[in-house]
């Protein structure tokens, strides 16, 4: 009697035995080499610090790869560059250092873009993209692990000379393991999810850089009229503006050739006045401006067109 009892629980223990000793892993999102081991920067950790946000567009991205040029594109159809492209301007609004330009029908590209009036400009592209699948099968188990692997390339352009002031390349892996044990766990179809996953791994240490390169120069807008001393400036509270504020008037520079790039240069600006923001009007990042005061200086003779309002630093 007590040997059949015995035998009869070994028949439970011994599928518990063996579940507990599957180990099947959760998903995981590396960003291994990305930014070519870049850190992050530094001074974008210091949450606390406020920043005047510059006027970013993203213009474009490209599939370099083979994956997804296919009829039925990427997941569910959606191509891999456009993925790419959303996750980045994602990333940038997060940031909440930037005022993202709205390109929807742009097709000037970066010999125009002067006319979307931006700080600066991003393009990008998809330089590597994989998946794979393997799986393990044991006599009373069998799991199932993809991997994504996603390669993105960013350029940094800046929007007043059309220049790339910044390059760079970052990746990043994703991965999700699922299985089955004496046919009780989990079935893995195809994960859609792990590409956006990979993209978002290689993009995330790249737009801390590329946000970095737009801080080191200084933040500038321009006049819109000069009543006296009192002055109207393009730019308000939604672009990290305060009362109080104080702020270069430049002259700029002349122009002249450049016979080393066959284009122009600009000579050094020329300080002419110092100002305070006291008011603010308007709505929204594109339609509010500033009011301010002059403090010293004068702007007497000078066209608008000449002038630049400048970051004190």
């Amino acid at each position: 009697m007590m040997n059949r009892i015995a035998s009869a629980l070994s028949f439970v223990v011994l599928p518990l035995t063996i579940t507990g000793c599957v180990t099947v892993h959760p998903s995981v999102v590396s960003d291994a080499g990305a930014a070519k081991d870049a850190a992050a920067s530094p001074t974008l950790k210091q949450v606390a610090q406020r920043v005047l946000k510059r006027r970013v567009a993203v213009l474009r991205f490209s599939n370099e790869t083979k994956y997804g040029t296919g009829a039925f594109g990427g997941a569910f159809g959606v191509p891999i560059e456009e993925q790419a492209a959303d996750i980045l301007k994602t990333r940038l609004v997060e940031s909440d250092k930037v005022v993202l330009i709205d390109t929807e029908g742009f097709l000037g590209g970066e010999s125009n873009l002067a006319a979307l009036r931006a700080d600066f400009a991003i393009v990008g592209s998809v330089s590597e993209f994989g998946r794979s699948t393997t799986s393990d099968t044991g006599v009373f188990s069998r799991s199932k692990r993809q991997v994504a692997h996603a390669a993105v390339n960013l350029r940094l352009i800046d929007g007043r000379t059309g220049k790339a002031v910044f390059a760079e390349e970052g990746s990043g892996t994703a991965e999700v393991e699922v299985g089955r044990v004496l046919g009780v766990g989990a079935d893995a179809g195809y994960d859609s999810s792990l590409n956006d996953k990979a993209i978002s791994a290689a993009i995330s240490k790249l737009v801390s850089n590329i946000l970095e390169h737009m801080m080191d120069a200084p933040w500038h807008t321009g006049v819109l009229k000069v009543d006296g001393e009192t002055l109207f400036i393009a730019g308000g509270e939604l672009q990290g503006l305060k009362l109080g504020d104080r702020f270069a008037i430049m002259k700029h520079g002349e122009f002249v050739a450049n016979p080393q790039s066959g284009g122009t240069i600009e000579l050094p600006r020329t300080a002419v006045a110092r100002i305070e923001v006291t008011a603010f009007f308007g709505a929204g990042p594109d339609d509010q401006g500033s009011v301010c005061r002059l403090i010293d200086g004068s702007l007497l003779e000078l066209a608008l067109s000449d002038l630049i309002v400048e970051e004190i630093r």
